[in-house]
């Protein structure tokens, strides 16, 4: 695996931060501190070697490397949950 391969909560962050608008409703809606919500997408930024987000006081705009990131977490985002409701529909068959 690549080592700059970002971790699946940092991406769901990301992806919160942008459809909620605000890092603080982020944090609401994935059940964490507003903090653990900056530092997963500072690591995902660094992992990335990439900065994904301009901040500016409490707005932030995406940048074209957050664009191409977003379009793509949103895609493999997508695939997960069709995974899961995929085995579990194996699992209702099996029981």
């Amino acid at each position: 695996m690549n080592r700059n391969m970002p971790e699946i909560r940092q991406v769901l962050a990301f992806v919160a931060v942008i459809e909620t608008g605000s890092f603080t409703l982020a944090a609401k809606k994935l059940n964490l501190t507003q903090s653990a919500i900056s530092h997963s997408l500072r690591a995902l930024e660094d992992s990335l070697n990439a900065q994904l987000l301009n901040r500016k006081g409490r707005s932030h705009r995406l940048t074209r490397s957050g664009e191409v990131f977003l379009k793509h977490s949103r895609a493999v985002l997508a695939e997960l949950d069709l995974a899961v409701r995929n085995m579990d529909a194996l699992q209702q068959r099996a029981g």
